[in-house]
């Protein structure tokens, strides 16, 4: 079986006037439209996509972020919900904020034809997440149909994370993102790299890029990438597309199971199979310990 697969490497658009969400929610659509013309079933969209509409109140200060955009919670699961419904296709919303009983959180509505909105929570948060916008921790994963999984950014540098879904059946790993740096893209994108080769899956990457030119955006920096395990049967560079750095760019790859079942199976390693069977135990030794100051009068390491 095979599915195409569709990530958006979106950019914020910087508009004289925005009017309304109307315009924000057009933009979704025409990445949506591209995925559709190009045959996709599934497509990937970035986090926190929902900070384009920061440009109707300018002057907000980045402590109240959150509680502004999410008032439009509502509004965009009910648009992904629809659009879903309407192009036939599972859109893996990237995120937005929601309030919750727990407090606010980083959240992916991911529509799904026939069956609504799925909402999947970000568990793990960075320092600016938790002390400027103090968000709520998200608790735990969802499950999704067509052996799909997310992990929103931060979550997919924890092995754990991505592993639990592979052991419920996930075989595309949905990794929406947002990274202001080129060090924080590198780190998501090794970790999408390392994902897929652990657990032997598809990861799909997507990011928001572009800049508002003020905090909470300052700058972004990312691309966005299909990405296969570096194993026999699949390309020696593992990444079936990936779009230009910091242009906005809809890319497409057909994501062939069959192919994975053989490189789980067959190949020179088997990181699947042999995920449990490494002895991993820290033997404690009793060494000398050495002195400080041997051969270096100042105590200090050469």
């Amino acid at each position: 079986m095979k599915v195409r697969v569709a990530a958006a490497n979106m950019k914020l658009r910087i508009l004289r006037k925005l009017r309304s969400d109307g315009d924000y929610l057009g933009h979704l659509h025409d990445l949506v439209t591209t995925a559709h013309d190009e045959g996709a079933e599934v497509l990937v969209l970035p986090e926190l996509h929902v900070l384009e509409l920061l440009q109707l109140e300018p002057d907000l200060h980045e402590h109240k972020v959150v509680r502004y955009l999410a008032q439009y919670a509502q509004p965009i699961e009910e648009w992904m919900a629809r659009i879903s419904q309407l192009s036939g296709l599972i859109i893996v919303g990237g995120s937005h904020f929601k309030e919750t009983p727990e407090g606010f959180k980083n959240v992916c509505a991911i529509g799904i034809p026939n069956h609504g909105v799925v909402l999947a929570e970000k568990n793990n948060l960075t320092g600016y997440e938790k002390n400027m916008w103090e968000l709520a921790r998200g608790r735990g994963l969802a499950r999704l149909p067509k052996g799909l999984g997310v992990n929103i950014c931060y979550d997919s540098e924890f092995p754990p994370a991505a592993r639990a879904l592979a052991e419920d059946g996930m075989q595309i790993l949905c990794v929406p993102a947002w990274t202001e740096t080129q060090r924080g893209f590198q780190r998501v994108r090794w970790s999408c790299q390392a994902r897929a080769l652990e657990n032997t899956c598809f990861a799909v990457h997507a990011s928001l890029v572009g800049d508002l030119g003020r905090e909470p955006v300052p700058m972004s920096h990312g691309s966005s990438a299909i990405i296969a395990p570096s194993v026999e049967p699949f390309p020696v560079q593992a990444i079936l597309r990936e779009s230009p750095e910091n242009e906005e760019a809809v890319i497409v790859a057909d994501l062939d199971f069959a192919m994975l079942s053989d490189a789980r199976r067959n190949y020179e390693v088997s990181n699947w199979a042999d995920r449990d069977a490494g002895d991993w135990t820290v033997t404690r030794h009793a060494v000398e310990e050495p002195d400080e100051a041997a051969g270096n009068e100042d105590g200090l390491l050469n």
